[in-house]
């Protein structure tokens, strides 16, 4: 019986199943009938494994760094490009070279991410987004691009615009809205949006609540004073959208001005129309606006991008390639005798 149950444990291992065991006289000896689950032993692999190896206590305390593949020219050139100021290219510069990186984007990454903040927007909102921002900074693009979003991962959306003023103002966001099959309400006076957000709460709410506003001159006390009472009026998150490619220190003065507005993010825009972005990285400084998303394009199908270290930095790093000039085709001007 022992030899048997050896045979046994030999051919099906240790988890083998006794379901009976002969030893009648019509038996020669013992047989036993074993069974094994299915899936419970592996097949033995068809070549030996190849070794892991260890590594030593020294290697733990003193791991090799990766080869770099860029140097300090590099981060000087990227830095240089996108025009940021003295301080700020120093912090991020001396962040960089504090990173163990083997790729220039990486190493901006994780340096990014010591030096200004992020917090990207998801795809549903507790409160309703109202979108502020400088006249053409594609408030309304993004409030399509949100809108999309949210009905593509089949979320309510809810559209409201108080531009009613401006020509043109409810138009385009209404012929993007109909080619989603949505609508848009208009509010004038901050007591009409706060009775349309009020009309939301007594029926069945949406999952997102995008409210477009009118261009405001963050330099303009009276047209300030006039959205602060849109946004005082109801409980809303107002989000800043500031395009690429301004002054970097205008912008960083604006992202201050919207920040005591209430804001707390901001969407950057209008990226394939601009080459230097160290406006966004003055906006997104600590003390002013976390960078929420990018738009890359003016087309509402390519919509936002969420904001991440990564990604940013590859924008930066991605420096564009120098270019012959052309010269200007010569006119010949004919002139005819009189």
């Amino acid at each position: 019986m022992a030899d048997v149950m050896d045979q046994v444990r030999a051919k099906l291992g240790p988890d083998a199943i006794i379901i009976s065991i002969d030893e009648g006289p019509d038996v020669k000896g013992v047989r036993v009938t074993a069974a094994i689950e299915d899936g419970i032993t592996q097949a033995p692999p068809d070549h030996a494994p190849e070794p892991v190896q260890t590594p030593t206590d020294f290697e733990i305390a003193h791991p090799v760094p990766p080869t770099r593949e860029f140097d300090t020219a590099d981060v000087k050139a990227v830095l240089s490009h996108h025009g940021l100021p003295f301080d700020t290219a120093g912090q991020i510069s001396d962040a960089v070279d504090a990173v163990d990186a083997a790729s220039l984007p990486e190493a901006f990454s994780v340096a990014l991410e010591t030096c200004i903040q992020f917090s990207p927007l998801t795809d549903f909102h507790a409160r309703p987004v109202m979108l502020v921002g400088p006249p053409g900074a594609g408030k309304t693009i993004t409030a399509a691009k949100l809108t999309a979003d949210a009905l593509l991962h089949e979320r309510s959306v809810r559209l409201i615009s108080t531009d009613t003023v401006k020509a043109g103002g409810i138009q385009q966001l209404d012929h993007f809205a109909q080619l989603m099959r949505q609508t848009v309400s208009t509010a004038d006076t901050p007591d009409e949006l706060k009775a349309l957000l009020s009309q939301d709460k007594a029926r069945t709410k949406a999952d997102l609540t995008i409210i477009d506003t009118p261009g405001t001159n963050p330099f303009d006390l009276q047209e300030l004073e006039t959205l602060l009472k849109f946004i005082h009026r109801v409980d809303v998150e107002p989000v800043f959208i500031l395009p690429a490619g301004l002054d970097p220190l205008d912008s960083q003065e604006m992202a201050g001005i919207f920040a005591r507005m209430g804001c707390q993010r901001f969407i950057a825009t209008r990226l394939d129309a601009a080459r230097r972005y160290a406006n966004l990285i003055m906006a997104a400084r600590p003390g002013y606006l976390a960078l929420a998303g990018f738009s890359r394009s003016p087309f509402v199908a390519e919509g936002l991008e969420a904001a991440a270290p990564l990604s940013l930095a590859r924008l930066l790093t991605a420096l564009p390639k120098p270019s012959a000039p052309k010269p200007f085709a010569s006119a010949s001007l004919r002139t005819k005798s009189a």
